[in-house]
């Protein structure tokens, strides 16, 4: 605990973290967040929870994402479908994979463990962190945000106009999003691959 992020699965709804409790490590990462872990999980889905030692006594409280997999799979559906289409054809397979990946493997609960950026930081700052990028998850999935991907696209230079991208990321929530799990990097550029979307699994 505290060194990596992680996603777990719980058979029944977790009141407390615990150690030494019964629950199944799903994926892990490093000091990020993967994409598909957050398209899981609304800002609905926050509670603090008691983090406790293995001799059972408590070490402290933090606020973290739990919800139960029916909703998270069927939000995931409906969240990745949206992102697949902002990001391109870059990174349908890894998104499809997540979703059966986490349909035969994971029970009934789904808890993102991110202490290890809570501890990194203050607590606000922690939770300013997380709202905003669930913030850009919700924004991409709503009304709001819509587009039309066009051929006009693969044009050298001027396809870039054309990109839904560009406009995205002019949604504070949506930038902080792609910046924080590592597919948006320092240059604008869009990288994907294995980490930045599921983590190690």
């Amino acid at each position: 605990m505290f060194q990596r992020t992680s996603l777990h699965s719980h058979k029944e709804l977790p009141s407390s973290i615990n150690s030494a409790g019964d629950h199944k490590l799903l994926a892990s990462s490093g000091y990020q967040l993967p994409l598909c872990w957050l398209l899981l999980f609304r800002e609905s889905d926050l509670q603090i929870q008691k983090v406790y030692s293995y001799e059972g006594e408590q070490t402290c409280e933090y606020t973290t994402l739990i919800c139960s997999k029916s909703d998270a799979l069927q939000r995931y559906q409906d969240a990745a479908e949206r992102f697949k289409s902002l990001l391109g054809n870059r990174c349908g397979t890894y998104f499809d994979y997540w979703h059966q990946y986490l349909e035969y493997n994971a029970d009934d609960y789904l808890h993102l463990d991110a202490s290890a950026l809570w501890m990194n930081g203050d607590a606000k700052a922690y939770l300013d962190n997380l709202n905003l990028s669930l913030s850009g998850v919700s924004w991409v999935t709503s009304d709001e945000c819509r587009w039309k991907r066009s051929r006009l696209e693969s044009l050298p230079f001027l396809g870039r106009v054309f990109d839904p991208i560009e406009p995205a990321l002019k949604h504070n929530g949506v930038r902080h999003l792609l910046s924080q799990c590592g597919v948006l990097d320092a240059d604008g550029g869009i990288y994907i691959d294995k980490s930045v979307l599921q983590g190690d699994v």
